[in-house]
C-alpha cells in the first residue's frame, strides 16, 4: 500500500516555545491514539551543532505524519476535533491549508481532496 507523508504545523502566537512544544506533543499523542496513521513524529530542521546530545534539531510546533490514504479522512476528523477544543488563536496548517477554530465539513472535504490529488500525482 502506498504511504503518504505530510507535515502538520501548529501555531499559537500567545504561547512560548515550551507551551507550543507541549501542545504539539499532546496533538501527536491524540493522533496516535485516535487515528490509524502509520507514524507521527516531531519534524526536524537539520543537524544539531557539534557536541550536542542529539543528532537532529526538532522543529517546535511541527509534526510529520505518515499514513495510508485510506485513513486520511480519519486523521482530518481527529485534527478538526482537537482544534475545536483549543483556544481561538491556535491554528494548524496541513498541506498548505490553514485551519483555526471550528473546521467546517467543506474545509475537511477540501483538505481530503487536496491530499488525494497529491497522492494521485506522485
Amino acid at each position: 500500500m502506498k504511504m503518504i507523508t505530510t507535515e502538520i504545523l501548529v501555531r499559537f502566537p500567545a504561547a512560548d516555545a515550551e507551551n507550543l512544544s507541549d501542545l504539539t506533543r499532546t496533538l501527536q499523542k491524540i493522533i496516535l491514539d485516535e487515528s490509524d496513521v502509520d507514524d507521527v513524529r516531531p519534524a526536524t530542521t537539520g543537524t544539531a551543532p557539534a557536541g550536542s546530545k542529539s543528532g537532529e534539531v526538532v522543529a517546535v510546533g511541527a509534526l510529520v505524519v505518515t499514513l495510508a490514504p485510506i485513513v486520511l479522512e480519519g486523521l482530518v476528523t481527529v485534527l478538526s476535533s482537537w482544534l475545536s477544543r483549543q483556544p481561538s488563536d491556535v491554528e494548524i496548517e496541513v498541506d498548505g491549508h490553514r485551519f483555526k477554530g471550528r473546521v467546517t465539513k467543506a474545509q475537511r472535504d477540501a483538505l481530503v481532496t487536496a491530499f488525494v490529488r497529491r497522492v494521485e500525482s506522485e
